[in-house]
């Protein structure tokens, strides 16, 4: 019995030295931990990546690109083409951040981008993009279709 008084003694020593060292209470760190990175996540804070290198882009950071005029319009949804060309990590292409298409996982050359399709609805400040391909990758799917259609 003295000697269960004296481990449990012990246990609770241990635990308080434990979380002076550490500056948080030992049990509850984890849960903490879940608490800080659920509000740096929350609904108001979006965090985006770059399609084409991955960066997670920064607030006021935008990926370059060119999006067409005309398109199709189908109920309240415009779809237009546009042409991804990088963020301000990969574009203008540099050799610290390699630019890798997503659909084919080739190394855009410097004249690269990609081809992705822009969708928008009336009404919703949202915007969606849906990448098709690089220029590369793009290329190769189009030779079979313009041979068969020569012959």
């Amino acid at each position: 019995m003295v000697y269960g008084a004296l481990f449990l003694v012990a246990v609770f020593l241990a635990y308080l030295v434990l979380s002076l060292l550490g500056g948080k209470t030992f049990w509850f760190y984890k849960s903490q931990n879940l608490r800080n990175e659920k509000s740096y996540l929350s609904s108001s804070t979006k965090v985006y990546s770059c399609p084409i290198c991955g960066h997670l882009l920064q607030k006021g950071q935008r990926v370059k690109s060119i999006v067409f005029h005309g398109g199709t319009e189908s109920g309240t949804v415009k779809e237009q083409v546009s042409h991804l060309l990088g963020c301000p990590y990969c574009y203008p292409p540099n050799h610290e951040n390699p630019r890798k298409c997503p659909v084919c996982g080739a190394t855009l050359p410097k004249e690269g981008y990609l081809i992705a399709r822009f969708f928008t609805r009336k009404g919703n400040r949202r915007k969606h993009v849906h990448v098709l391909g690089c220029t590369e990758c793009r290329k190769q799917r189009r030779l079979p279709y313009l041979d068969n259609r020569r012959a």
